[in-house]
């Protein structure tokens, strides 16, 4: 089915191709279980608290105003803020350091979804297209063991690119990059706003990965909407 229609499949990466909040909420909860200081707070409380100061902050880290650094200490500055504890710069930049450590370890691979796109590039380019940082990206795919498959040209990270999903032009390059056509491309990603509604945006074919079976909060439909990557397998 897809072979018909598209020439090349481009992926998004975090909880699209790993489980990415699995691995930064476990990251997450070693620093509280660590720290001596947060010995009085909540896991949940902490992990959710975390992640809105991050979410408000990552405009920022989008719109250049701050690097990932800056974006990746304050957030940690704030959350213990929330939570009335005290730790000096140099403290957080260590507590950083650690929690950039934990996250990548607990990124493993998987192998069906290694065979899988295995399988797919010999019928489809393939590529990843990312936001963050050009450091995280690559390690991810080393991580994984998708580094064999995917080389440092197929893998398109915002920061390098000075360009953020959902905004145009970060597509736009990746098509020029991959001498694409949008209309003969399918982007498949887990987030509907910055994946999906950037990818049609863009003009390309979109696939949606939805293990929670969510609605479409907007009236755009993606064109394929599945419960993992792995499903992909039945619409080749």
């Amino acid at each position: 089915m897809l072979k018909e229609k598209y020439d090349a499949l481009l992926f998004d990466l975090d909880d699209t191709l790993f489980n990415h909040s699995y691995c930064y909420k476990q990251a997450i909860r070693d620093i509280v279980k660590c720290h001596n200081g947060l010995g009085h707070v909540d896991e949940e409380s902490f992990i959710s608290t975390f992640l809105k100061i991050n979410q408000e902050l990552w405009k920022d880290f989008q719109s250049n105003k701050i690097s990932f650094r800056e974006l990746s200490l304050k957030r940690l500055r704030m959350t213990f803020n929330q939570f009335s504890v005290n730790a000096g710069k140099e403290e957080i930049e260590t507590i950083n350091e650690i929690y950039h450590g934990n996250y990548l370890k607990n990124i493993v691979p998987d192998l069906q979804i290694k065979q899988l796109i295995e399988e797919i590039k010999g019928s489809f380019k393939v590529g990843i297209v990312t936001n963050g940082t050009s450091y995280n990206a690559y390690k991810k795919v080393q991580r994984l063991e998708l580094n064999n498959i995917f080389n440092d040209e197929q893998i398109i990270v915002s920061e390098e690119i000075g360009y953020s999903k959902p905004q145009p032009q970060i597509f736009r390059h990746a098509l020029e990059r991959f001498r694409i056509s949008p209309e003969r491309t399918l982007f498949i990603g887990d987030n509907y706003y910055t994946d999906m509604c950037g990818a049609n945006r863009a003009g390309m074919g979109t696939l949606w990965i939805n293990p929670d079976e969510l609605k479409p909060p907007l009236d755009f439909n993606p064109a394929y909407i599945v419960k993992s990557v792995l499903d992909i397998e039945r619409l080749k």
